[in-house]
């Protein structure tokens, strides 16, 4: 019996529906050309294979990026995005059946940076373990 690994598009998009509503603010897949900020912006950047003596499970490592709006130099509105990000992802986002949430681990805060256009600019990571199917004997 083969099993169907958890689709990325599906991922990010469960991430999306929890950030959205959750901070107010658009979580992007693709962020369109001039983007007016605030917003979030989801970039899946590894999946490693995490498997049990019971389980087929996969570890994903989502980078979140806070693009916050130019203040002046100011990171306040920055700090602010991050704070409601790992507020709503605090809680576990919703996977379709057959998929089971294992696991949600914020790994804090990776990065901090002015960008070119004068935005302060976030990354914060998290880990989802996913759990696509159970050993058999």
């Amino acid at each position: 019996m083969a099993y169907q690994k958890l689709n990325i598009t599906t991922l990010i998009a469960a991430i999306q529906d929890k950030i959205g509503p959750e901070t107010g603010l658009v979580c992007y897949d693709h962020v369109p050309l001039n983007q007016a900020s605030p917003f979030y912006f989801a970039e899946l950047v590894r999946t490693t294979p995490s498997n049990t003596k019971t389980m087929f499970r996969d570890v994903m490592t989502v980078w979140i990026h806070c693009i916050a709006a130019e203040d002046n130099g100011s990171s306040v509105g920055l700090y602010g995005m991050i704070d409601s990000l790992q507020e709503a992802l605090s809680t576990d986002i919703t996977l379709p059946e057959p998929y089971e949430l294992i696991m949600q681990v914020d790994n804090g805060v990776q990065e901090i940076k002015t960008d070119e256009t004068g935005e302060k600019h976030g990354i914060v990571s998290f880990d989802f373990t996913v759990c696509y199917g159970f050993r058999c004997k």
